[in-house]
């Protein structure tokens, strides 16, 4: 079956440039045509005549489908089959010596401007190509040197046919040569300017990829660092804590480098998506710049925040982390690219109603600015802005362009104001829905605390030791019983053997048998078990929807914490207990 060609519209289809030439060549043939009509008529050549009206009206016909009934097929079959069959009549009739044969060329030389370049077009092109080789050896075996229907053709009126005929043959072969030597000199440019695109864009994402690995070295090196000073420590608690924290720090800056490298990926591919949930505005905005006090202050910088009190008690459907990740963004490379003054963070009402509220956002700061020419490269995948003083400043090059993203999925945009060594200004307005203020809606998150005791038996099954010997280390204090496996089949054989087992966290991605195949037969012997899935990946609808439909109960992503776990399990173990 043939694959469908999408059909344009009149306004699509005057675009394109096969179209112009094929309306240029069916009005210049028609042109032609008309003028041979009537010169052939004058000579009391009425059949000829009568002949070449047939091609005429082609022209008509297929400009019918080619415009109006939109099938780019139907009009240059017609009208190659009806001029070629009349071009060997006109031989047949005059001679062959008329040279009405060389028009047989012109039409293989005008050929790939008539078909519309698409799926079809080496096909029909082919089969044309056959039409017109199979008339023109048919002309040759059917037509006889001079005419022998006009008794009355003279041989110098044959060959003044024969010299117009072939001059005008000439020009228009030379035309459609040349017009093809211009649009082959034009693909071969186009060609090369594409590959030194490629080979920038390569260059470009070898250096970024370059400057990831230094980041993962840098913040592995730090690890490694001090978890020589932790194993060469003589027990000072204070110190050892010192430690710990510098590793937890070095930890969450591989995770967000490791997650940016995601995130790019999912944009584009397009498979991005926000997740909305009720937040409390005013305090949600307050808590956005906390993090960063201590970083600004590192570099004796001021770091002011304004929130609109009007915002207080707003509640608003918003993905928090995802808005979170944007001013983090902004405000991480503001202080990175500042040296001294201040960095201002600020939301303002714009609009406020029952339903939705307008608020227009700032991220503004005093640093080095940005070059004009670099204005619209800041929100291109792996760009980084330059210096001459530092050539590079540290990042993936990818913070802006995740968070243009992530806003124009919003339905906004962010814009950029920058002076070189004045500073740079970030702003977007975004619109949020409003919902009400109930407990029901609101997401109320418990203070953590690990003096608890859980009811459940447990199945853990991980394939990485590190990963089981922490989760079971963070478990083995609050759950009874702890039963291990490494893969899917090991699973299975546990839930076989040990009928006691009533929660099951159960790795994705396991030799053997993955999670994917192992949920199906651990829910066909047990179904009432719970089983919860552990994933490396970010969930995704796509990754929600398949693990619902396979049967698993709910989702902890990895790295988690602690409190991720707890929260989790606590949530099943009254399910169980009641």
């Amino acid at each position: 079956m043939e694959p469908t060609i999408r059909t344009l519209n009149f306004k699509d289809l005057k675009r394109k440039t096969f179209f112009k030439h094929a309306i240029r060549i069916y009005l210049s043939t028609t042109l032609f045509t008309g003028a041979y009509t009537i010169w052939n008529y004058k000579q009391g050549l009425t059949a000829s005549a009568l002949l070449i009206i047939l091609p005429l009206i082609s022209f008509f016909v297929s400009v019918y489908f080619f415009v109006v009934r939109r099938n780019y097929l139907a009009g240059p079959y017609i009208v190659y089959i009806t001029l070629g069959s009349a071009l060997v009549g006109l031989s047949y009739l005059e001679g062959l010596m008329s040279g009405y044969y060389w028009f047989q060329l012109v039409m293989l030389f005008c050929l790939p401007y008539v078909i519309r370049h698409e799926i079809y077009f080496q096909k029909h092109t082919n089969i044309l190509y056959a039409v017109i080789i199979s008339l023109m050896v048919i002309t040759v075996v059917v037509s006889p040197l001079y005419s022998n229907y006009y008794t009355d053709l003279t041989k110098e009126e044959v060959h003044l046919k024969f010299v117009i005929n072939s001059s005008v043959a000439f020009i228009l072969i030379m035309v459609f040569s040349l017009q093809a030597l211009g649009q082959s000199k034009s693909f071969i440019k186009k060609i090369f300017s594409d590959k030194e695109d490629a080979e920038n864009e390569k260059d470009r994402r070898t250096r970024v990829l370059s400057n990831l690995g230094h980041e993962l070295r840098t913040q592995i090196n730090s690890i490694n660092g001090v978890t020589q000073l932790i194993l060469g420590n003589d027990n000072n608690e204070a110190t050892t804590k010192k430690y710990f924290e510098i590793l937890d720090y070095c930890n969450d800056n591989m995770l967000l480098l490791v997650n940016d490298m995601l995130d790019i990926h999912k944009i584009e591919s397009g498979r991005f998506e926000l997740f909305n949930e009720p937040k409390e505005l005013y305090d949600f905005l307050n808590k956005i710049t906390i993090p960063f006090i201590n970083k600004a202050e590192e570099k004796n910088l001021e770091l002011h925040s304004y929130i609109d009190s009007r915002l207080k008690d707003v509640v608003v459907n918003v993905d928090g982390k995802r808005f979170a990740q944007v001013v983090h963004n902004l405000i991480s490379n503001a202080i990175k690219f500042t040296e001294q003054g201040r960095i201002t963070f600020s939301a303002e009402v714009v609009e406020l109603h029952n339903d939705m509220v307008s608020v227009h956002f700032v991220v503004q700061d005093t640093g080095i600015g940005i070059a004009p020419r670099n204005l619209k490269k800041v929100f291109e995948s792996f760009h980084q802005i330059k210096n001459e003083k530092n050539p590079v400043y540290g990042g993936t090059g990818l913070g802006l362009a995740i968070s243009q993203s992530i806003i124009i999925a919003m339905n906004s945009e962010i814009k950029i104001e920058s002076r070189l060594n004045k500073g740079t200004r970030f702003q977007f307005p975004l619109s949020l829905e409003r919902v009400e203020l109930t407990p029901k809606k609101l997401i109320n998150k418990e203070t953590f605390s690990d003096d608890f005791s859980l009811n459940s038996t447990l199945l853990l099954v991980e394939d990485n030791m590190v990963s089981m010997m922490y989760a079971k280390k963070l478990l083995e204090k609050h759950v009874p019983k702890i039963y291990k496996g490494t893969n899917g089949l090991e699973a299975i054989e546990e839930i076989k053997l040990h009928k006691d087992i009533d929660l099951v966290l159960l790795d994705l991605e396991m030799p053997k048998m993955n999670g994917f195949k192992a949920i199906g037969h651990i829910k066909k012997y047990r179904p009432d078990v719970i089983v919860i899935a552990f994933t490396a990946n970010i969930p995704s609808t796509e990754i929600i929807d398949k693990l619902d439909t396979l049967g698993f109960d709910d989702i902890l992503s990895k790295p988690f914490s602690k409190e991720d776990v707890f929260s989790i399990l606590k949530k099943y173990d009254k399910v169980l207990t009641t």
